[in-house]
């Protein structure tokens, strides 16, 4: 009997043993975040200086999901700004173990955007062109842009201007 209690002692130091060494070999990867290095640096939107009414700098993280779960907030509310969901979104998603969204799609994929024909070259405000976004509210808050400048080549403001708008509660654009 002796032995048997012996024996069992052995193996159990000898699996806390093995257990620790996995245990503190195992490193947690690093939490997704704006400053974050490498895969879980999130790539935050540049230029933006108008900001939707839940996002709160430093608290959107945390309550982003009960605005969702309470209707309150939708995905498709992200996308005017946070254009790339796997560069943004799914980040923590699959951080958290959450199915990601959008995944693979853009914005002007989800929000079915209306483009101007091909061929007609983007204004330097859209140079390079995924950034008109990031440029397009300075350019109209300072006058550099003006609705006008938009409509030449967006004649359908609800096809374009106002699905993002309207996604981030931002006041309608007519003309």
């Amino acid at each position: 009997m002796v032995e048997r209690v012996l024996r069992y002692k052995i193996i159990l130091t000898v699996l806390v043993g093995v257990f620790a060494i996995v245990v503190a070999g195992c490193e947690r990867p690093e939490m997704p975040a704006v400053g974050a290095k490498g895969e879980s640096a999130l790539q935050v939107p540049v230029g933006i200086h108008l900001f939707p009414w839940y996002h709160v700098k430093d608290k959107i993280a945390t309550n982003h999901m009960t605005l969702m779960s309470k209707g309150k907030l939708k995905d498709t509310n992200c996308l005017p700004c946070h254009q790339q969901p796997d560069k943004f979104c799914n980040k923590c998603h699959e951080y958290v173990g959450v199915e990601p969204v959008f995944a693979g799609k853009t914005y002007k994929d989800v929000l079915a955007l209306e483009m101007p024909a091909p061929g007609i070259p983007p204004p330097p405000s859209h140079s390079p062109i995924e950034t008109w976004k990031t440029t397009h509210d300075e350019a109209i808050i300072s006058g550099r842009e003006t609705i006008a400048t938009c409509s030449g080549c967006h004649p359908a403001a609800d096809q374009f201007c106002n699905k993002c708008h309207e996604n981030a509660y931002i006041r309608k654009i007519t003309y």
